[in-house]
């Protein structure tokens, strides 16, 4: 009769069983930074509150995030990484078999109602909802590379006679200035009406692309 060898007990790597607690235990300090972000608005949040909502000192938010700017750019990348992801679906949902100048416009809408539906995000990204807070270069040039599906939209324009040629990268940035602007006007409360900051925001589209369908734009 043979005799059936016991199974090895598992190695634990304490190292990886550290760097997975460390992991885990960062993920949920940037869970609890969102819910507050999201349902307080910006001004909640502190080190104490986030640290408070995972039961947690404050000294090991430090260590896991370097403070409160470590938190903050974190949160910058995810809320680019949570625009780029409404990019991507519209690339595959309603850009998809469109063609000429509509793409841009639907990338557009796209933008706005990010905008409207993540406001403290989008404070986080653009405005100054964290005070003292800079975003590292490495932390910008990533936040550019998720609107690089504009970059792309003007070349496709370009190439097929929507639009003359011209510099698409530079295109993105003036048209990514106009949706900015109406944005922040609009979350800051300046328009009293919705219908009228749709207006004024789709009449800034319309003028960049229509300025760039010009020769000398």
């Amino acid at each position: 009769m043979t005799r059936q060898k016991t199974p090895a007990a598992p190695v634990v790597n304490f190292r990886q069983a550290q760097e997975d607690l460390r992991q885990t235990l960062r993920q949920g300090m940037l869970d609890a930074a969102t819910r507050l972000l999201t349902e307080e608005g910006p001004s909640a949040l502190t080190v104490r509150r986030v640290a408070d909502a995972v039961n947690c000192s404050t000294t090991l938010l430090y260590s896991l995030f370097g403070g409160k700017d470590g938190l903050a750019n974190e949160l910058y990348l995810e809320g680019f990484a949570r625009l780029k992801a409404e990019f991507a679906a519209a690339t595959t949902g309603a850009v998809a078999g469109t063609s000429g100048l509509e793409p841009l416009r639907l990338y557009a809408r796209v933008y706005h109602q990010y905008a409207r539906n993540n406001p403290s995000y989008y404070m986080v990204m653009f405005g100054d909802a964290i005070a003292g807070f800079v975003p590292p270069v490495e932390s910008r040039n990533t936040a550019w590379e998720s609107l690089a599906v504009l970059i792309d939209a003007f070349g496709d324009c370009m190439k097929d006679g929507a639009l003359p040629p011209s510099n698409p990268t530079a295109a993105a940035r003036l048209l990514w200035a106009a949706m900015h602007g109406a944005v922040s006007l609009e979350l800051k409360g300046y328009y009293l009406k919705t219908e009228r900051a749709d207006e004024l925001f789709d009449a800034a589209v319309n003028a960049v692309l229509k300025s760039l369908r010009t020769p000398d734009a």
